[in-house]
């Protein structure tokens, strides 16, 4: 009897044994599985900046301020995809689409799911998320966002001009007449009963041809024209600009997409209008990810990162000799404003006393700082990033602010800090701005010498734009970036006691004229009575025979 007890004791341990190693079997293999497909998520070809991943904003940054990463009318990509609020935009890509089929009566619709088949696994693979959708929704999503993309932006303007100069009847795909196709268009718009079809951008002349899509923007008005600038610039509403680059090359039937990538160069300019930018005509950007990329080389600064500091070592007994003297007063060795001493940076840093923050403006003024406007020169045009000090002058280009302002930034920071790989020019610039005018005296400041325009109620709406832009941001003081060199050199002006007693002269003794004539008359009644006691002392000593 406990032999059999035994025996089936072990039989039940070993049945169950089984069990757990099929269960385990059985997610060992769904485990596999995930994790071969995660890895596939990251075999993003490496294809240059075409292959940048499209990554959604971590929660914590979106709650400072949500309304800057959601689109207020249009859903571009999946992140945003069906949205309820956003549907009016949805019925109208299907125009942009239409519009698209006409431009080329050789391509029919066919062509271009098969074509865009072809890269779409590229595309998911380009967002940072996994993305849930159908391979024929997602599909459909592409076609339709890259073909608002490509004519919105004006991609088509160069085939639209070769439309026009052919035949009348040249955008009749269906071989009809153009009072037929004019019939199906205005068909089409009477269909459809939102206000957004009805001032579809696209229609047919008498002659036949297809109308310019951008002489409908007035109808359309200037708030939809804004939101839909301001949508396009969000990095959670993106799509991969190779898949317009391919919807180009199937209507235009041709292998360079240059007519495409310069016309939506040319747009972006038009939308940064308000910021100086060093990008010409002649070199506008050629290989860009995706739209909001395309932006952020637009703002890319023409100043180059200090790989090496330039100092100036004079004679030894010079230097002995000097040295009490520098050090009181904490004046450099250097041959300009743009060289420091590299051996006492080398000793702070050698002790852990790193410079970790820039100073206020009006810090920098008490020490003796100028601020100037950089006036934008056609020869040699700047950006946006591009500050230069010398000789106690700082020059900087003027910073237009408005209420769209900080959702432009935010998404432009939100890019470097994902994406590390195209630098941190621009957060350079946000952390240096925002600890320049922390304060509503700083924008002041800035204000009168023309450097900070805005149109805001007051200028402590300003100052804490820049003081919320920098919140949560990943900066490496310590690091490479492109001011490291301007910052060093501003703080050895800053701490030089000699600089901040010329301005502290300057702003309480020679603000005015009446004040500077006082002073220079206290100076020379202090000279000459200096004079007359030393004729008085040399007298006493050696009195005349």
């Amino acid at each position: 009897m406990a032999s059999w007890l035994l025996h089936q004791a072990i039989s039940m341990s070993q049945c169950s044994n089984a069990n757990a190693k099929g269960d385990i079997g059985h997610l060992v293999i769904s485990m596999t599985e995930q994790l071969d497909y995660y890895w596939s998520l990251s075999e993003v070809c490496d294809e240059g900046p075409e292959s940048s991943t499209i990554c959604r904003v971590q929660q914590h940054i979106r709650e400072v301020d949500k309304f800057s990463y959601e689109p207020l009318v249009l859903s571009i990509g999946p992140y945003h995809h069906g949205a309820s609020a956003l549907e009016a935009m949805e019925r109208e890509k299907w125009s942009y689409l239409d519009f698209i089929l006409k431009l080329n009566c050789e391509k029919n619709l066919l062509d271009y799911l098969t074509e865009l088949r072809k890269i779409a696994k590229h595309a998911r693979l380009c967002y940072s998320e996994d993305i849930k959708m159908e391979d024929d929704e997602f599909l459909e999503m592409l076609l339709l966002d890259g073909c608002f993309i490509l004519t919105a932006l004006g991609g088509t303007n160069e085939l639209f001009k070769r439309l026009q100069q052919r035949s009348g009847t040249a955008s009749n795909c269906d071989s009809n007449t153009a009072e037929d196709t004019e019939a199906q268009i205005t068909s089409h718009l009477e269909e459809s009963n939102d206000s957004q079809a009805q001032t579809s951008n696209y229609g047919i002349n008498q002659n036949g041809s297809i109308k310019d899509r951008f002489q409908y923007d007035d109808v359309i008005g200037p708030w939809f024209a804004r939101f839909v600038c301001h949508d396009l610039l969000l990095l959670e509403n993106q799509i991969p600009f190779f898949v317009v680059k391919k919807i180009f090359e199937l209507v235009a039937c041709q292998g360079t997409v240059a007519p495409c990538t310069d016309a939506i160069a040319k747009a972006i300019e038009t939308a940064l209008c308000w910021y100086p930018k060093s990008i010409q005509e002649s070199c506008r950007p050629k290989e860009f990810c995706h739209v909001l990329h395309l932006c952020l080389l637009y703002f890319r600064p023409t100043v180059k990162k200090e790989d090496s500091y330039h100092y100036q070592v004079g004679p030894q007994y010079i230097d002995k000799f000097l040295s009490f003297g520098r050090n009181y007063l904490r004046i450099r060795n250097h041959r300009d404003d743009n060289e420091y001493d590299i051996r006492a940076i080398s000793a702070n840093e050698q002790y852990g006393q790193h410079l970790n923050r820039w100073r206020r403006a009006i810090q920098y003024s008490e020490a003796g700082v100028k601020f100037m406007k950089m006036e934008q020169d056609k020869v040699d045009p700047h950006s946006l990033l591009d500050i230069h000090f010398k000789n106690g002058v700082m020059k900087m280009p003027c910073v237009a602010v408005d209420e769209y302002t900080e959702g432009l930034f935010r998404n432009l920071i939100a890019f470097e800090q994902n994406c590390p790989q195209y630098g941190d020019d621009f957060t350079a610039y946000i952390v240096f701005l925002s600890q320049l005018i922390s304060m509503p005296e700083d924008v002041a400041l800035l204000g009168q010498r023309k450097i900070i325009e805005h149109h805001l109620d007051s200028d402590d709406q300003v100052s804490d734009i820049f003081t919320m832009l920098s919140k949560d941001l990943v900066f490496d003081f310590n690091g490479n970036y492109y001011l490291k060199s301007l910052c060093l050199t501003m703080e050895a002006h800053y701490q030089s006691r000699i600089n901040r007693w010329v301005a502290w002269l300057r702003l309480n003794h020679f603000s005015n004229p009446w004040l500077a004539l006082a002073a220079f008359a206290t100076v020379i009644v202090l000279v000459c009575t200096i004079v007359q006691t030393i004729y008085g002392i040399l007298a006493y000593v050696d009195p005349p025979k």
